[in-house]
């Protein structure tokens, strides 16, 4: 008998429990979850939310960060669905229900082929435009992957993690032994370590994910988020990404940053170096009252507002 797959409507239901946290008209609900897809390549069984909006003139994929998986965004997606967009976030193996086939290496560059991919594959569904919008440092890997994927039309970032900067690095870690030392071990004997998994927890500061408290303890005990164990070559190579275009020679969209204001975790000075450097069309929108998960008012609605706003521009 064929082994069926897992799914977040019918075996993993943890989600429901965020719903509580977000406003009520998008709150996902018994007629409101998301389509549930699955895709095979370069050795993944990558697991797919979508919501769709035949209507929309644009597509808009979102990626999650560390810690996240696709199902944990799905209010804010759905907020872009009632307004006539259609949304796929996939989970980004190890995270949420996407898992890797035996012998393969889950690293940074598998995750950036991965959404590149799944751009090219949505495109020849249909030709509609793509929008990239990364949560997270998803609005690094968003940035990645608009600089390899000529199909991408817009950018959209809540952080900008450019972990080529020592500086970026040590705000990200627990304490600089990690940082530093840590990394510095990783570098050095990838071979020996580069199998070991780990809580991402462990080596990041998973504690400030967002600014309520209850939200968090559900986050860091996610077994589908925060609780997934990491192969350490999936963060040594996220530790070591540089970006292949640097923000200076980057020309292929406009871009939106939409930063939280109280964000902890990444702070606006970090994502602003980064922001300031990029030469395209590009606006910068602070969050009021938010967290690195921004769940708060006015910050939520100013997301809102902000996106569609983009969306309608490159429409």
């Amino acid at each position: 008998m064929k082994k069926s797959l897992p799914s977040y409507q019918t075996t993993h239901p943890y989600w429901k429990q965020y719903q509580g946290f977000f406003p009520e008209e998008v709150r996902l609900g018994e007629h409101t979850a998301p389509q549930e897809e699955w895709w095979t390549l370069n050795g993944v069984h990558l697991h797919m939310d979508r919501l769709p909006a035949p209507e929309s003139s644009i597509k808009i994929l979102f990626i999650h960060g560390a810690g996240g998986n696709g199902r944990l965004l799905a209010p804010y997606a759905r907020m872009l669905q009632r307004h006539g967009y259609e949304v796929v976030s996939p989970d980004l193996p190890p995270y949420g229900l996407s898992y890797a086939m035996s012998g393969t290496r889950i690293n940074y560059e598998l995750w950036i082929e991965l959404l590149v991919s799944l751009i090219e594959r949505e495109y020849k569904k249909d030709g509609k435009p793509i929008v990239v919008l990364g949560s997270s440092i998803g609005g690094m890997l968003a940035y990645h992957t608009s600089a390899r994927s000529k199909l991408v039309k817009g950018l959209i970032a809540t952080t900008f993690v450019d972990t080529s900067n020592q500086e970026m690095r040590d705000q990200l870690a627990p304490n600089r032994l990690v940082s530093r030392v840590g990394k510095r071990m990783m570098d050095l004997f990838p071979g020996l370590l580069d199998h070991i998994r780990i809580s991402v927890k462990q080596v990041s500061r998973m504690q400030l994910i967002t600014n309520n408290q209850d939200l968090t303890r559900l986050i860091m005990d996610d077994p589908q988020a925060a609780a997934t164990r990491i192969p350490l070559e999936l963060l040594r190579t996220f530790l070591n990404k540089e970006p292949e275009v640097s923000p200076e020679q980057f020309s292929q969209c406009p871009v939106l940053l939409v930063h939280p204001e109280l964000d902890p975790m990444i702070p606006i000075r970090f994502s602003q170096p980064f922001f300031d450097r990029l030469v395209v069309g590009k606006e910068c929108i602070i969050l009021e009252g938010a967290g690195h998960f921004p769940i708060e008012q006015p910050g939520l609605k100013q997301l809102e507002v902000a996106v569609l706003r983009f969306l309608q521009e490159i429409q």
